[in-house]
């Protein structure tokens, strides 16, 4: 190579490497730009100005907002969606489902929706609700709240279960039962809850589930029907059977309906039958 020639190539290197340096501080230059109107705008113009909460109407506006830790005047980007989740989850326990986001400039979005209570559980002085997930969503205070003179009565739509296999039940946690079966027996009530609406009806008309004795389970069907299973296996089978024979006889007929021989259902009427349970 000429010395001419080796003078051009190296010409157009140097060229080339004041381009690359151009180009290199051009992208540098950029993002220090963004960066820096991304902090300025997040500093002060990125407010929140405007909390927009959607909820199923379980919780308030104000207990939402109370629960989420957000106020307004907080930097948008500055606000810690994860744990203002968390902190709705922790203190609003019927709330199952969260979705926080930002809308820039000014506005946040909050959507919650929660769960309805399922099974109610008697234990020491207080009555713990649980919802379908196996979530405990609420305790009513029984014992110095009630006298003798005022009964306690669940609230509507809850079915008291009474089992001595508790491990486990705080609020806002999912409850524990020391024997797998009694969790594998309650879920298939819920499962078969939620395959029709005849069946939601039906299992909603049940106040009591005694689980106590594993092979003498009962269950009390609108305070006038004592439905005996026996041993709690086939549950849905033994409920579906029960179920067809409510619809068959009078709605103030009173009495026991025993599916313990799964082959043969009978009804027997007798009058205040559950006092004697």
């Amino acid at each position: 190579m000429t010395a001419n020639a080796r003078l051009r190539n190296k010409k157009r290197k140097n060229k080339a490497g004041v381009r690359i340096r151009k180009f290199l501080f051009t992208v540098f230059l950029l993002a220090a730009v963004i960066t820096a109107a991304f902090y300025l705008a997040n500093e002060y113009v990125l407010k929140v100005k405007n909390i927009s909460i959607k909820t199923d109407g379980r919780y308030s506006y104000d207990e939402i907002l109370e629960a989420s830790g957000i106020e307004e005047g907080q930097k948008l980007y500055g606000i810690d969606v994860k744990q203002a989740k968390e902190n709705i989850k922790d203190t609003l326990t019927y709330a199952d489902s969260v979705i926080i986001y930002r809308s820039p400039p000014f506005t946040v979005h909050i959507e919650v929706k929660t769960e309805k209570g399922f099974f109610g559980i008697m234990l020491g002085g207080d009555y713990y609700i649980i919802s379908k997930k196996f979530k405990v969503v609420d305790k009513i205070k029984i014992v110095g709240n009630y006298t003798a003179g005022k009964e306690f009565k669940p609230p509507d739509g809850i079915i008291t279960v009474e089992t001595y296999e508790i491990k486990k039940c705080y609020m806002g946690e999912k409850i524990e039962f020391k024997d797998g079966d009694v969790f594998d027996f309650l879920q298939e009530i819920t499962e078969l809850s939620d395959e029709n609406i005849e069946n939601t009806d039906m299992i909603a008309s049940i106040n009591n589930i005694n689980i106590k004795n594993k092979f003498k389970v009962y269950m009390n069907y609108e305070d006038r029907l004592l439905l005996r299973f026996g041993v709690f296996e086939n549950i849905s089978s033994k409920m579906l059977n029960s179920f067809e024979i409510i619809t068959k006889i009078p709605e103030y007929a009173e009495g026991i309906i025993d599916m313990t021989n799964e082959k043969v259902a009978s009804f027997r009427q007798e009058e205040n039958v559950l006092k004697k349970y």
